[in-house]
């Protein structure tokens, strides 16, 4: 798990690293055209084995969230402000308390977590859950939708 997240960190950093040559680029050649990208990251989060020790280091048990609903947290180990997300409500902004600011969750149905600058899409399924999710992508979440990240449009800036 460690292996994945680092090379998911990586490649995020090289991302934003591109991005910037590319805007960069443009503006030399007076070009007002930025490139943005839409990246469909697509991590397996359900890795996370849950051990019969009692050891601290074990990954905590995920509390319950409602059906086909995703519950977001503030705070790692699925603490801080929650915030319970249903696919009823469709396409949705998160509120600017905890915009940017998603460091666990658990997920009850398939969504997509959007990000605009740049554009990235991150595929969440049903049963998957991460108590420190701030490291992988949830400093930069924005967005949720319902369904596949496949079945959005295409981003509009």
């Amino acid at each position: 798990m460690i292996k994945k997240i680092s090379i998911i960190l990586i490649t995020l950093f090289i991302i934003q690293l591109t991005k910037s040559v590319s805007v960069n680029s443009n503006n030399n050649n007076n070009n007002n055209f930025i490139d943005h990208y839409n990246y469909d990251l697509d991590i397996d989060l359900t890795s996370q084995q849950q051990s019969s020790s009692s050891s601290s280091d074990a990954p905590l048990e995920p509390p319950s969230c409602g059906e086909l609903c995703v519950c977001l947290y503030t705070e790692i180990n699925y603490q801080g402000i929650t915030y319970e997300y249903s696919i009823y409500s469709g396409k949705v902004d998160l509120p600017s308390s905890i915009r940017n600011n998603i460091t666990s969750f658990v997920s009850n149905a398939d969504v997509c977590f959007i990000t605009y600058d740049p554009y990235v899409t991150l595929q969440i399924y049903t049963g998957e859950f991460l108590s420190n999710f701030g490291i992988v992508f949830g400093d930069i979440l924005q967005t949720l939708a319902p369904g596949s990240c496949k079945d959005l449009p295409p981003n509009q800036f």
